[in-house]
């Protein structure tokens, strides 16, 4: 297994929906024998099959954010250190809360599936670190570091070719953009010598040091970018803004940077140079460079956010194969993907967004209105259910309504209007009303009204 220091997030989640499928496979099956009664009086035996243990989806999601989360780990600790970490000393730290909220789980289900997920073996060790502190997670290395064989699902491209070492695009995103590129021309003077060599220097030009580094006089852009778009002194110029930020608030650029062009930009290989401009772009763009004022921690709710509209604009790729996204920089008179100005580009993922989060919170009220509606009727029928068992009909209506209030007052009235109509039928279940078939076809037969102007009588024509 090599150890790399980055992750393919595609590959791993590749690796894990295969070890889901293949677990699954393995589950036995039960049988369950049922007997039913047919109409002429006999009584017939019915077996059914079912597979016991498997993975469900949500499961199977969990352990994908699970992933996601720790490629950024992962990342962060690339950052901070020269020499590639190990995988026992890098972990998740999060906690029930905010896996809940980010899963839309119930705090319950998500100790059941961190468990799930250690009997599966994507968890590779969990440390529970008290009830006031978050616990730790490891994901397994055979699923982040596996690798899949993609030559029998996907043909071989030629990759583009780039005047960079395999060693440096291995390194990526390189974070010192005031280095000097060095020049590939050969002069008459230095033919038939060895090039001279810096035995002196001992710094490393793929240290990832990008703060406290001072831009020197010529930047690693040059004088033009290519096809097209800012100049070298506005790069020059966005640079020593971002140069000023706080540690934190630069790690959060250069990790989304890093969850793009693995997920979007997964075929490119990209040089110092786009690497710099890419994300100088997202800093200007996405973040605004960070001119409202508000916490860390919200800038990080963000930056998730920013992610899981990269995972949207992927799955259309992905849907749309003979598509593919621009470059994050401008090219010519193509904008930039990430330009708030292309309405074709990153911008449009904030609408799926929002349509997403507004789907989930419909399906949500209706949810909660389902199941106020049979609690009231199971309660009155005397079979409540175990979790409202102690609960009579005032509990159960002020702990629905808290629980409406939540989604604003227009939810809270829905449910009181439910709550008054169940009320006045004795909380019995409502009865569809069905028109009879010679009703319908009354109310189809109807006479329509024709309004006739007195101009409209007067001659042949009409």
């Amino acid at each position: 297994m090599d150890i790399k220091p980055q992750i393919n997030y595609h590959d791993a989640v590749t690796l894990w929906c295969r070890r889901v499928d293949e677990y699954n496979e393995q589950c036995p099956v039960v049988e369950k024998k049922t007997t039913r009664h047919l109409p002429n009086g006999t009584v017939e035996e019915v077996s059914t099959f079912r597979k016991v243990g498997t993975i469900k989806g949500s499961v199977k999601t969990t352990g994908m954010h699970l992933i996601r989360r720790y490629v950024e780990a992962w990342a962060a600790a690339n950052l901070t250190t020269k020499e590639i970490p190990s995988p026992a000393d890098v972990y998740i730290s999060t906690n029930r809360v905010e896996l809940a909220e980010r899963l839309s789980r119930s705090h319950r289900s998500v100790y059941d599936h961190i468990r799930k997920l250690r009997q599966v073996g994507l968890v590779d060790n969990y440390q529970f670190c008290g009830r006031h502190n978050d616990f730790k997670v490891w994901i397994s290395p055979e699923i982040l570091f596996g690798g899949v064989e993609r030559a029998k699902s996907k043909p071989a491209q030629k990759a583009q070719k780039t005047a960079l070492k395999s060693s440096v695009r291995q390194n990526l995103p390189p974070l010192d953009i005031s280095l000097k590129q060095q020049s590939t021309t050969i002069s008459k003077v230095d033919c038939g010598q060895t090039p001279k060599q810096n035995h002196g220097d001992n710094k490393d030009p793929h240290n990832p040091a990008f703060e406290g580094n001072a831009p020197t006089k010529q930047a690693l852009w040059a004088t033009e970018t290519r096809g097209g778009g800012r100049g070298a002194a506005e790069y020059e110029k966005l640079f020593k803004s971002f140069n000023r930020l706080p540690k934190a608030l630069k790690e959060i650029v250069l990790n989304l940077w890093l969850v793009i062009r693995t997920s979007l930009y997964s075929r490119h290989e990209w040089s110092n140079e786009e690497n710099h401009m890419a994300v100088l772009e997202l800093y200007d763009h996405l973040f605004g460079r960070f001119t409202t004022t508000q916490s860390e921690k919200a800038w990080k709710d963000y930056a998730v956010e920013l992610s899981e509209r990269v995972e949207m604009a992927k799955a259309w790729f992905d849907k749309n194969a003979q598509r593919h996204p621009d470059y994050p920089f401008q090219r010519g008179k193509k904008m930039g993907y990430f330009d708030p100005k292309n309405n074709f580009g990153f911008a449009v993922t904030a609408l799926w967004l929002a349509k997403d989060k507004l789907r989930k919170r419909q399906n949500r009220v209706e949810y909660l209105l389902n199941q106020a509606r049979i609690d009231f009727e199971k309660l009155a029928a005397g079979k409540p259910r175990p979790k409202v068992m102690e609960k009579n009909e005032l509990q159960l209506f002020v702990y629905y309504q808290n629980w409406a209030k939540t989604y604003g007052k227009e939810v809270e009235e829905r449910f009181c209007q439910q709550y008054l109509s169940q009320k006045a039928r004795k909380f019995a279940p409502a009865r569809p009303q069905r028109l009879t078939i010679r009703a319908q076809k009354a109310a189809d037969k109807a006479a329509q009204v024709v309004y006739v102007e007195p101009w409209m009588e007067m001659g042949e024509y009409y």
